[in-house]
C-alpha cells in the first residue's frame, strides 16, 4: 500500500475504535476507496472477535454466579415467571433490542438437560399438583441459569447491584470489571455494527464492489440499494418509465392489484445458490441482481431491500442516507452503525437539498382532489365513511388534509402575490422579509402550531389506517380470501403531506432551525405549453379542467444549513467517515455540517511530481485572453482561439483526453462554432470525438457512450501498431464524467479545463446562501463560524475544477 493509504487506514481505525467521526482528504488516484474498504472491514472483523470474547466472558461469569448463588437466583427470577413462561422456549429476552439494528450476535444456546431432570418440567403423575410442578420448575438450577443467560443485561445489573453491598460468591473484582464494561456499552455490547457505504452515484457503487471482489480477501453478507427505476423488471413499469410516468406509482398499483408476479416471487433471489457463501455472486452488484431477477422472474428491488436487513455491508448512493424520507422508505437504520461517505465534497449541497422541499400548486390540487374524491359521495357511519367496497374512510381526517392542501394551493395562485427576484421568465418571492417573518406568513395562512398539530394527527391516523388495510389485504391474500377494494390516498399524496409537515416543524417559531430556512414562492412558465408529451400525460391524469395553466406556482422551503439533516445522522450512527480528494478547508466544512469531527487527515499524493505537468494557458494563437467569462464567451476571437488551442493539444497528447466546460450552453456554443471553422474536424483528425449528453442522459445512454470511448482507446492502445488517433470526450464540470469515474492509464492522459465553474451568480438560492454565510461568518457573534459568502462561492468552483483534474490521476 501507499503511505497515504496506510495513514488513512490507521486514522480511520482509531476513529472507529473510539466511536468518533473523522474527515479524511486524500487526493484522487491515491487508492482512497480501497483503503476505506480494507480499513472498515478489518476493523469490523476485529470488533466482532472482541465482542464474541466479551460475551463469552460475561456468560462464564453469569454461569459461575448461578452455580454458587442459587437462592439469589431464585429471589431474582422465580417470582417473575408466570404460567406462560413454564417452558424455557417461551421466555422473552427484554435485553435484546425490540427491532433489528443489524445482524445480532447469537444468544447462548440453552443448556442440554439430563434425562434425570425431565420430570422437573412436567408432572410425572396425574396426582402431582400443578402449582407444585410449577414451583419446582421455577427453582430448577438449569432452568434458572438459562433464564439468567437469556436476560443477560438484567442479570448483569443484578450482580453489580449485589456487589455494592456484598460480593456474590464466585464473582471476583476482575469479573465485576468485565460486567461493568459490558454494562457501559449497553446495547452495543450485543449489536453487530453494520457498515453503510455511500457514494455519489450507482456507477461509483459498482466500482467499489469491483474493488471489494478483486482486491480484498473479505467475504461477507453485502447488499446494494437501488431505485425501482433501476431494478424493476415488470413490463408495464418499464413502459411507464419510457413514457415519463412514475415507476414507483406503477409498482405500487401493480402490487395493490396483485398483478405483479415478480414481487410474489422475489424470495427466489434471496435463497438463490449463486448468492450464497462461496457462490458465483457472493459479492453482487445491482446489475447482477437484475440479471438474476430476469432469469427467475423475481423482483430485484424487494430482494435487495430484504437482503439489506441482514447484510453486514450495504452500498448505496448517499442520498439514500441523507434524505430522511428516502432513508425511511429504504428501511435504513443507522442506530449504532457505521456510515462511510465517499466523494463527500458534495455532501454539503446534498444535505441542504435533502433538508429542502418544493411542491407545486398542481400537486397540492391533486392532493385536495384525492381527499375530496374519497369523502365526496360516500355514506357516513359513526363518524367514518363506508365505501361501496366496505372499506373505511376517515371523514374528519381527510377533510383536514383537503383544507390544508387547498389553503396552500389558493395562496400560491393569488394574483396579488409580489416578487422581488426576477430572472428571465421566473419570479421569486422569499421570506423572511424585513417586515414579515416566516411564522407570520404561516399564521396568516391559519397554520398555527395548534392547526399543524391537528394536521399531524390526521395524517398519522390516515397513514396508520392505510398500513392496517394493506396488512389485512395481504393476510386475506395469503388465506385465499377475496381482496376488498382499497380506496386510499396515493403514496405520492402521502409523501407530500409528510414532507410538508417535516419542514413546517423546522420553520416553526421556536424551532432551533427556524433561522436556517428560507420560504419562497416561485412563478415560472408552464413547461407543458412547450412539451406535448407532458400535455398528453396531463390529459390522461388531470383531476381538474383540461386547459393548461400558463404558469406553475411552487412553494419552496430551502434549507441553508446542511447540519439540519447531517446532525440527525451523526446522533444516530456510531461513527461517520467522510472522504474525498477536495474537502479543504476541513474546519469550515465541519462547521457547515454542524458535526464534531474528532480527527481530520490531509494525506499527501502518491504521484511523483516529475510524472505530471500542470499548465495555465492565458491566451490563444491570436493573443485573445482565454478567459471563459460571461462577457467574453460570445466573442468569436475567444471561440476560435479556444478551438485552435484544443486542436493543438489533441495533436500532441496521446491516448485519451477529457475537455471540461462550465456549462452545456457554452459547450454547445463552442462546438457549433468549431463545426463552421473546421476546428472540430481538425480535432477529429487526431482524436475520435465523444460528447457527454446534457444531464448525462439516461443510464443506458451514458454507459454506452463510456463503453464506446473506452473500446476505441483499447483498440488504439495496441503496442504493435503505430500511434493511433486516441479519443477525446467533451463534458461539463459537476457532470457524470467529471466525478467518480475511473479514467486510469491510457483512458485519460490529458485534462483540459475551460474557465472556472462558478455557480450561477444571480441564482436565488446562491444569493441566499451567500447572505446566510455572511451572517454566520463573525466569530464574535456566533459559535458556529462559517466561511463568508464570497469564500464559500469560490470554493464551490475550485472543488469542481479539482474533481475534473483528478480524472487523469
Amino acid at each position: 500500500p501507499y503511505p497515504s493509504q496506510l495513514a488513512m487506514m490507521n486514522h480511520m481505525i482509531r476513529a472507529l475504535n473510539g466511536s468518533q467521526n473523522t474527515m479524511i482528504e486524500s487526493p484522487t488516484g491515491s487508492g482512497k476507496s480501497l483503503a476505506l474498504l480494507c480499513a472498515s472491514l478489518a476493523w469490523r472483523q476485529s470488533f466482532m472477535a472482541k465482542r464474541r470474547q466479551l460475551l463469552a466472558n460475561v456468560n462464564q461469569i453469569i454461569s459461575r454466579f448461578c452455580r454458587d448463588n442459587h437462592q439469589l437466583l431464585v429471589a431474582k427470577f422465580a417470582g417473575d415467571i408466570d404460567d406462560d413462561d413454564a417452558e424455557p422456549n417461551n421466555v422473552s429476552a427484554p435485553d435484546k433490542p425490540s427491532k433489528p439494528r443489524g445482524p445480532e450476535l447469537a444468544e447462548p444456546a440453552p443448556p442440554k438437560d439430563n434425562d434425570d431432570d425431565d420430570d422437573d418440567f412436567m408432572p410425572t403423575t396425574k396426582s402431582k399438583a400443578p402449582e407444585e410442578s410449577k414451583n419446582k420448575a421455577n427453582h430448577d438450577p438449569a432452568y434458572l441459569q438459562q433464564m439468567a443467560l437469556i436476560r443477560r443485561a438484567e442479570t448483569v445489573d443484578y450482580i453489580i447491584d449485589l456487589a455494592r453491598t456484598r460480593m456474590p460468591d464466585g464473582v471476583s473484582l476482575d469479573d465485576l470489571s468485565v460486567l461493568s464494561g459490558f454494562k457501559d456499552q449497553g446495547e452495543e455490547a450485543s449489536h453487530a455494527p453494520r457498515i453503510y457505504f455511500g457514494t455519489r452515484t450507482h456507477k461509483q457503487v459498482s466500482q467499489l464492489i469491483d474493488e471489494l471482489r478483486r482486491k480484498t480477501p473479505y467475504r461477507l453478507r453485502t447488499a446494494v440499494l437501488g431505485s425501482r427505476a433501476q431494478t424493476c423488471i415488470h413490463g408495464r413499469a418499464k413502459k411507464a418509465a419510457a413514457s415519463g410516468e412514475s415507476v414507483d406509482d406503477m409498482c405500487r398499483t401493480l402490487r395493490e392489484d396483485d398483478n405483479c408476479g415478480p414481487f410474489r416471487a422475489y424470495r427466489k433471489i434471496i435463497g438463490h445458490k449463486k448468492l450464497a457463501r462461496r457462490g458465483e455472486l457472493e459479492i453482487w452488484d445491482l446489475e447482477d441482481l437484475v440479471t438474476l431477477g430476469r432469469k427467475n422472474m423475481a423482483c430485484p428491488y424487494f430482494a435487495s431491500r430484504d437482503m439489506a436487513g441482514t447484510a453486514e455491508l450495504v452500498f448505496c448512493p448517499y442520498n439514500y442516507i441523507l434524505d430522511p424520507a428516502v432513508r425511511k422508505a429504504a428501511g435504513i437504520n443507522l442506530d449504532h452503525n457505521v456510515v462511510i461517505l465517499d466523494e463527500a465534497h458534495n455532501i454539503e449541497n446534498a444535505a441542504r437539498d435533502a433538508g429542502s422541499f418544493e411542491v407545486t400548486d398542481s400537486q397540492l390540487s391533486v392532493l385536495a382532489f384525492e381527499c375530496a374524491k374519497l369523502i365526496g359521495d360516500q355514506h357516513v357511519h359513526d363518524g367514518e365513511l363506508l365505501t361501496t367496497g366496505g372499506g373505511i374512510i376517515l371523514l374528519e381526517e381527510h377533510r383536514v388534509l383537503r383544507t390544508f392542501a387547498e389553503t396552500l394551493s389558493n395562496w400560491l395562485q393569488r394574483d396579488s402575490n409580489t416578487y422581488e427576484y426576477r430572472d428571465f421568465e421566473t419570479e421569486t418571492s422569499v421570506w423572511p422579509k424585513p417586515d414579515c417573518s416566516v411564522s407570520l406568513v404561516l399564521q396568516r395562512l391559519a397554520l398555527t402550531p395548534e392547526v399543524v398539530a391537528r394536521i399531524k394527527s390526521a395524517f398519522s391516523k390516515i397513514d396508520e389506517q392505510n398500513s392496517s388495510a394493506r396488512s389485512q389485504a395481504s393476510q386475506n391474500k395469503s388465506m385465499g380470501l377475496p381482496a376488498e377494494e382499497q380506496q386510499q390516498l396515493s403514496a405520492g399524496a402521502l409523501r407530500i403531506v409528510e414532507s410538508l409537515l417535516r419542514v413546517l416543524d423546522h420553520v416553526a417559531n421556536g424551532s432551533r432551525y427556524a433561522s436556517d430556512f428560507r420560504m419562497a414562492i416561485i412563478r415560472s412558465p408552464n413547461p407543458e405549453l412547450r412539451d406535448q408529451a407532458a400535455a398528453k400525460k396531463r390529459k390522461r391524469y388531470s383531476v381538474g379542467p383540461q386547459q393548461i395553466p400558463p404558469f406553475v406556482n411552487t412553494l419552496a422551503f430551502w434549507c441553508m444549513n446542511p447540519g439540519v439533516v447531517f446532525n440527525e445522522i451523526a446522533q444516530q450512527s456510531r461513527s461517520i467517515v467522510l472522504t474525498s480528494g477536495t474537502l479543504s478547508p476541513l474546519d469550515s466544512y465541519a462547521s457547515e455540517l454542524q458535526v464534531d469531527f474528532a480527527s481530520t487527515l490531509e494525506a499527501n499524493h502518491v504521484i511523483d511530481p516529475a510524472r505530471f505537468l500542470a499548465l495555465s494557458i492565458e491566451c490563444g494563437p491570436s493573443g485573445s485572453p482565454l478567459e471563459a467569462k460571461y462577457r467574453t464567451t460570445d466573442q468569436l476571437s475567444f471561440q476560435d482561439d479556444m478551438g485552435e488551442a484544443i486542436a493543438s493539444i489533441a495533436a500532441r497528447c496521446p491516448d485519451g483526453m477529457l475537455v471540461f466546460a462550465p456549462s452545456y450552453a457554452l459547450l454547445n456554443k463552442l462546438l457549433a462554432r468549431w463545426e463552421v471553422t473546421g476546428h472540430l474536424a481538425e480535432i477529429n483528425v487526431h482524436k475520435e470525438v465523444f460528447i457527454e449528453p446534457q444531464g448525462g442522459g439516461s443510464k443506458d445512454q451514458f454507459d454506452k457512450l463510456l463503453a464506446a470511448y473506452r473500446d476505441h482507446l483499447q483498440r488504439d492502445s495496441n503496442t504493435f501498431q503505430p500511434l493511433q488517433r486516441g479519443a477525446l470526450m467533451f463534458a461539463v464540470y459537476r457532470g457524470k464524467v467529471s466525478e467518480g469515474i475511473d479514467f486510469s492509464d491510457y483512458y485519460c492522459r490529458t485534462v483540459v479545463n475551460i474557465g472556472i465553474p462558478y455557480p450561477a451568480f444571480k441564482d436565488v438560492k446562491v444569493v441566499l446562501k451567500r447572505e446566510y454565510n455572511d451572517a454566520y461568518s463573525n466569530p464574535s457573534v456566533h459559535k458556529r463560524v462559517l466561511l463568508n459568502g464570497s469564500k464559500w462561492y469560490d470554493i464551490q468552483a475550485f472543488r469542481a475544477i479539482n474533481q475534473a483534474l483528478g480524472r487523469c490521476l
